[in-house]
């Protein structure tokens, strides 16, 4: 139950993250959508797709069935990449943008896993232990059949 609850807890942190304010302005995020194979499919950098894609996002990961990953070939992987926080001294335009998460989806089931990427949580080291978090990154939730269903049809998102 604590790691469910620890879980829920960076979960939350990461996805705020992606939206979320710097000093000066609003960090950006945008989706890359994979293949099954790992080969990309679509970049989807407008931010009107970006932010069906992050409802899409929010409603899959409400109810956890299990950590680690679903039974099963990905059929499409959705992968985040968020700005990185510039910090003092560090030159604003030079920003780069880092992995923060994968969300993968299977052709035959309305199981999706998120996996948090460790690169995503640099910034939480302070106020969560980062370290050694294991099975805790990749975790398994059931998806409505309708946001199961959406993101079985990335091309929808494609610019």
């Amino acid at each position: 139950m604590k790691k469910i609850a620890l879980l829920l807890t960076m979960m939350a942190l990461v996805l705020t993250a992606c939206g979320g304010k710097t000093d000066e302005a609003e960090k950006t995020h945008y989706y890359e959508i994979l293949d099954g194979a790992g080969e990309t499919l679509y970049t989807v950098q407008d931010q009107k797709r970006v932010e069906q894609i992050d409802e899409l996002v929010n409603t899959a990961g409400m109810e956890i069935s299990h950590a680690g990953s679903a039974e099963g070939d990905p059929l499409y992987v959705y992968v985040c990449w968020q700005e990185a926080t510039v910090h003092a001294g560090e030159d604003p335009a030079e920003r780069e943008y880092l992995e923060a998460f994968r969300l993968t989806v299977r052709k035959d089931h309305d199981q999706i896993t998120t996996e948090v990427v460790t690169s995503a949580l640099e910034d939480l080291a302070g106020i969560l232990p980062t370290e050694d978090l294991g099975e805790l990154l990749t975790f398994t939730t059931e998806a409505l059949p309708d946001t199961a269903a959406a993101l079985r049809d990335p091309a929808q998102f494609a610019e």
